[in-house]
């Protein structure tokens, strides 16, 4: 499993708080996934978060100025795309971001994650996992351990803890 996988709301209800237009222009010469987590640089565009930036959400698709969607890179790899090196002036490709901290998102962390961290914080290891190693903050909170019941302690439901949306956000 790659990136971050929607699965459901804090709340039970399945409201999208999607965030699109022209405050979501990729960043010139990004690869971007479908699932990845993202954040406003300080230019203004979207680039893949990382340990120790703010998360404005997960990116759930990509469009075209017009916002069409756009196809993929290739059909092997179906939610990858690369933007062109002039992106923010010629083709403005937007990311289509959800951004709301109700959502749970499945992923697969880099280690297994330990009872004992229910409900702690953790950081990203990258834009699509998440470092197994709790923290006393972090990106995202985890909610429950092994989410399908199937023995695999790397997955996770996480919440967005620390949104570039809100302005006591630690990270």
């Amino acid at each position: 499993m790659a990136g971050f996988t929607k699965r459901g709301s804090l709340s039970g209800e399945n409201k999208q708080a999607v965030l699109h237009g022209s405050n979501t222009i990729i960043a010139n010469s990004q690869t971007i996934q479908v699932g990845d987590a993202v954040y406003r640089d300080t230019d203004g565009f979207i680039i893949v978060a990382a340990a120790g930036t703010r998360v404005l959400g997960i990116c759930v698709g990509v469009t075209d100025k017009d916002g069409i969607r756009v196809d993929p890179d290739s059909p092997t790899t179906p939610d990858t795309y690369t933007v062109e090196s002039d992106n923010e002036t010629d083709k403005q490709w937007k990311a289509m971001i959800e951004t709301s901290k109700d959502v749970l998102w499945l992923n697969d962390a880099d280690e297994d994650l330990e009872r004992a961290d229910d409900e702690l914080f953790y950081n990203l290891a990258d834009e699509n996992t998440i470092d197994g190693t709790a923290a006393a903050a972090g990106q995202f909170a985890l909610i429950k351990r092994d989410p399908l019941g199937d023995g695999d302690l790397s997955l996770g439901l996480f919440v967005i803890a620390e949104s570039q949306l809100d302005p006591y956000a630690q990270v």
